[in-house]
Formats: structure tokens, sequence, C-alpha cells
């Protein structure tokens, strides 16, 4: 099998060194898709970088036992690492990587997937509902308004993250400010859909919430990094600061951050 690294004649241009040296561009740090990666595919690549430099061309021409053999691995960790490396467009094969049988799956993992299926039906008509809400809230326009793309995006948006209430706060206050000015019902009111895809709703929500709201206003800055750890993994990008630096959320931890730190600590107390 020959496998080869992507742009590997563009980025690499070290000739007859020794030993060997590589570009390591600084970029992947802030490369979506390498990130999104497994951990152990990120951990193979700079590996599989050096040894294709070896190669004329950065060309790996090895079995994938003898890849596994060269870089102290098992030929299941390969698999694993190697999979999404070829399969996100880094790496190249000239074959298609052999399938592995898929593990027995303990009887608790079984249980778990047929507890989150359930919670997927049943937050489906929860998820409709707060659309009808929302298009109740949001400003009547003139001209065309299509109901079907923008139930669509406001979906979307809730599955990556976003607390419905939230986008509801802001098409209600848009409708205020609307009103306010006199626009409610002309053509200078956005479509929906591109209201909802430029996430007008954050600035608004935020001077709709109210004190007694339930929300918490986040100003610690290691729970806003939490808040945006979590918005880089469900939205694809972080939360946005008001005024104050801050923001306003609906606890102080993200959901399944505060039961780790606690955890992390008692860790600690122990040793």
């Amino acid at each position: 099998m020959i496998l080869t690294p992507k742009n590997w004649s563009s980025f690499q241009h070290y000739k007859d060194r020794a030993p060997a040296w590589i570009k390591l561009h600084r970029g992947l740090l802030d490369d979506y898709q390498f990130c999104c990666l497994p951990v152990a595919s990120r951990a193979l690549a700079p590996f599989l970088w050096l040894l294709a430099s070896e190669y004329e061309d950065g060309k790996i021409v090895a079995t994938l036992d003898e890849l596994a053999f060269r870089l102290r691995m098992t030929r299941r960790e390969l698999d694993d690492a190697l999979s999404p490396l070829v399969q996100a467009g880094f790496f190249e094969a000239s074959e298609p990587l052999a399938e592995r049988k898929p593990d027995a799956i303990p009887e608790k993992e079984i249980q778990d997937k047929e507890e989150i299926e359930e919670e997927h039906t049943t937050a489906a008509p929860r998820v409709n509902v707060k659309f009808d809400e929302f298009w109740k809230e949001y400003p009547r326009r003139e001209g065309d308004n299509p109901r079907k793309t923008a139930e669509k995006k406001f979906k979307a948006l809730v599955k990556t993250g976003v607390d419905p209430d939230v986008i509801i706060a802001g098409a209600k206050r848009a409708s205020q400010d609307a009103r306010k000015q006199s626009i409610y019902g002309t053509k200078y009111i956005p479509q929906a859909i591109k209201w909802l895809n430029d996430e007008r709703f954050l600035d608004l929500a935020v001077e709709t919430f109210e004190a007694d709201d339930g929300m918490v206003e986040v100003l610690d800055q290691i729970q806003l990094e939490a808040w945006d750890a979590y918005g880089l993994q469900h939205r694809g990008k972080k939360y946005p600061r008001d005024k104050k630096g801050g923001w306003r959320f609906p606890s102080k931890w993200p959901p399944g951050y505060e039961p780790k730190l606690n955890a992390d600590v008692e860790d600690m107390s122990i040793q």
C-alpha cells in the first residue's frame, strides 16, 4: 500500500538532511477539521509525516503490518488512528483500508444507545413546539418569509446546543424593536432564515433576559473558557461576549463540566 500525506510536495521542501527534517505549520492549531479528529489520530499524524520524509515524494510504501511495527503500535491501534486521517483527507491511501470487525457491544452501551434514541424521539415534538413559539414571536414582514427553511435552520441550531429559549427571546426583542422603529410588517424586516443564519438572536437575547430569568451571568475566566470549549464542540464556534466581557448562561458551567471539575478535585484530595 502507498500512503501519501496531503499537499506533501507543496509544504515539505527540506531535502538531503541527515537526519531528515519536516515542516510542521503552526496553522495546524487552528485547523478545525484536524482538531476534530480523535486524539490518537492527531498523535499519529506527525509520526507519519516524519516517516514520509524517508521516502521519495513522501510516498510511504509499506504494508499496514510493517507500519505498525515501525511505529511500535499494534495493528488495531494503527487501524483505529489511521482511518480518520484518511477519511478526513490528511492522507491518501492507494487502496481502501480493511474494515475491522466491530467488537461486541457491552450490554450497558446498548442500553445507553437506546436511552439516547428514546430521548431524541421525545425531544422532536418539543423542538416543534419551540419553533411554533419562535414563529409566533418573530416580527411579520412584507414579502416572502419561507417557514420551512427557517424551521430547518432553527432545528439545526438547537441540535448544535443552542437553547431554543434564547432564540425565542431574541425574536421577541426583535418584534419589540421593530414596533418602536415603526418597521413591523414592512420589507425592512429580514427573512427569518437570514436572521437565524446571522444569529442575531444572541445580542437581542442579552437585552431581553432580566435578572430573575434564571440565567446566570458568567464573568469568571475559567468558566468562560469552559463555555467556549462547549461552544466549539457543539456549535463550531465560541459563544460571543457582551459589553462586560461575559455572557448569560443557563448555569455557571456547561453540561458535564462541573461534575468533571468536582471529580478532578476529589482525585487531587485523595492523592
